[in-house]
């Protein structure tokens, strides 16, 4: 089981201040990272569910049928077994 991010840690993750939940969700989805709510609204989130969010986002392609760039120096065989 991972461990979840603490509200410092998603503060940090989002640029946003550590209370605001708010602009947290915003934040996420924007950048299109999964989260779930806490009772109090709040997100929760894995190191997990970031990774694997932004390596969909490297494998996908743009509306032009184009695949981003990947930065120099990564591994795609090896990250994709």
């Amino acid at each position: 089981m991972s461990k979840l991010l603490t509200k410092n840690e998603i503060g940090r993750l989002t640029g946003v201040g550590a209370e605001n939940a708010e602009e947290q969700k915003r934040v996420l989805d924007k950048n299109r990272i999964p989260y779930v709510l806490k009772k109090d609204r709040s997100p929760a989130l894995t190191w997990e569910m970031v990774n694997q969010a932004k390596l969909m986002q490297i494998n996908s392609t743009n509306p032009n049928g184009q695949t981003p760039q990947i930065p120099a120096g990564i591994n795609m065989s090896a990250i994709n077994g």
